[in-house]
């Protein structure tokens, strides 16, 4: 294979991918200011009550995270959606880490966290509602 043709492959593979990536964010809608504006009074409402309940803050916080997403039109359930919207978060493995957090509150018996383990993870929500557009005072 000579020189160009190898250049031809590699621009066909990169002009693929980089058609693929704007297919895919096509069509996701940003998240409105009336919306953002929900969103921070549910953040606000979600750290309050992380002092007397870790453990509904987090599942809260992962809920919201999940309708934020569903606002910008991504579908099925956080863990899908994470999937598919990677690439608009900094911190994705803090995120998924937080998100598994979540699950062992949901799944597993007796578990217990703290207020500041969860706060810990709640940081990761807040940073993803963030790389979303929603801007905190």
């Amino acid at each position: 294979m000579n020189l160009t043709v190898f250049f031809l492959i590699l621009f066909v593979i990169f002009a693929a991918v980089v058609a693929i990536i704007v297919f895919v964010l096509a069509g996701k809608h940003k998240i409105t200011e009336r919306h953002k504006k929900l969103i921070r009074a549910e953040w606000k409402r979600i750290v309050e009550i992380n002092g007397s309940n870790p453990e509904l803050a987090l599942m809260q916080a992962d809920k919201l995270l999940d309708h934020a997403l569903k606002i910008i039109g991504y579908s099925g359930t956080l863990g899908d959606k994470l999937k598919k919207s990677g690439i608009l978060f900094h911190d994705l493995n803090g995120l998924w880490e937080a998100h598994k957090e979540r699950n062992k509150i949901a799944h597993e018996v007796g578990f217990k966290l703290s207020a500041n383990e969860s706060a810990k993870h709640l940081i990761k929500f807040k940073n993803a509602l963030k790389d979303l557009g929603v801007n905190f005072s």
